[in-house]
């Protein structure tokens, strides 16, 4: 279960209240930390109650009413939804797969990857999903033509590649430093690839889309604000990554920044296309038609009403 942080938002008088949940701890949620740390949801009139806890207990808290809106793995969400839980992302974050595959010096191309080792996630999670579309990308049998070491956390994976553990991992900053200096071989850059595929997502439900559609409206204005400070403050921006993600080197710092930069956009709509990533891999068959997990909606309103550009005219 989530906790709730001592730096809540303050209460804004008379405005509506949505219970928040996201890890805050990636690169990829930075707009998300900067919204909640320098209180943007205030300026749009939305009190937030803001609790951490990891994605897959998020899902469960949306469909249970605990929280109302998320930051969360958009597979998970489409997953959920898929499954009988209604859930709706309303907008994207990260987009694409932000992660790049290291391998062993000797693995050279994605074919050598037959018979080895390859570090995975459980089931559920952002790097299990990136693995299954880098193999299906590589048309390679993730059953029958590599094998997929799960590891219990994403911390381990990279320590299972530099140990010798596991031939090749997907990786993202700063790990992917300690790669390029350790002589590890990139084969393959998902990130420049821009694989569609809703990585990053706010989810909220059905429900709370019909009950509370103008306090989902000032929270989505938030964390296009917090996209913005990403973009265009980097001082301000590297600070938060730093004090979230724990890092004091400013290299680690700079490449964790310039990778969650370069996955943002000003105004991140979902596109179908990377449901249909995420629809290929599905197992098994269901009722429910996929692309009704998507409800652009609310953000497209906003975009329309001139809000980015206005946003972006401000220095």
């Amino acid at each position: 279960a989530g906790f709730m942080l001592a730096h809540n938002c303050a209460l804004v008088w008379g405005a509506e209240t949505l219970r928040f949940g996201f890890s805050g701890a990636t690169a990829t949620q930075l707009a998300g930390s900067l919204a909640v740390e320098h209180k943007l949801f205030d300026i749009y009139g939305v009190n937030v109650e803001f609790t951490q806890s990891a994605g897959t207990t998020m899902i469960r808290a949306l469909d249970s009413g605990s929280l109302q809106v998320a930051i969360v793995g958009g597979g998970q969400a489409l997953s959920a939804y898929l499954k009988g839980v209604d859930v709706r992302i309303i907008s994207g974050l990260v987009n694409i797969v932000p992660f790049q595959l290291w391998a062993k010096p000797e693995v050279s191309q994605l074919k050598d990857l037959k018979g080895k080792l390859i570090a995975n996630t459980p089931p559920g999670t952002s790097l299990n999903l990136a693995n299954q579309i880098l193999l299906m990308r590589a048309g390679l049998d993730p059953l029958r033509e590599v094998k997929l070491v799960a590891f219990g956390r994403l911390g381990l994976v990279s320590q299972a590649l530099f140990t010798g553990v596991v031939d090749a991992a997907l990786l993202s900053p700063p790990d992917t430093i300690e790669a390029r200096k350790s002589g590890l071989r990139l084969l393959m850059d998902l990130a420049t690839a821009r694989i569609p595929c809703p990585f990053t997502s706010v989810v909220t439900t059905k429900a709370v889309l019909e009950k509370s559609p103008a306090a989902l409206d000032r929270f989505l204005r938030g964390i296009l604000h917090g996209i913005k400070l990403a973009l265009t403050n980097p001082d301000m921006a590297r600070k938060t990554l730093s004090r979230n993600m724990r890092l004091t080197n400013p290299e680690a710092v700079e490449e964790v920044y310039q990778s969650a930069v370069g996955a943002y956009e000003r105004v991140p709509l979902v596109p179908k296309e990377a449901v249909e990533t995420v629809v290929k891999l599905s197992a098994g068959p269901s009722n429910r038609n996929p692309f009704g997990v998507l409800d652009m909606t609310i953000l497209e309103r906003i975009d329309k009403e001139g809000f980015v550009r206005s946003l972006y005219s401000v220095k």
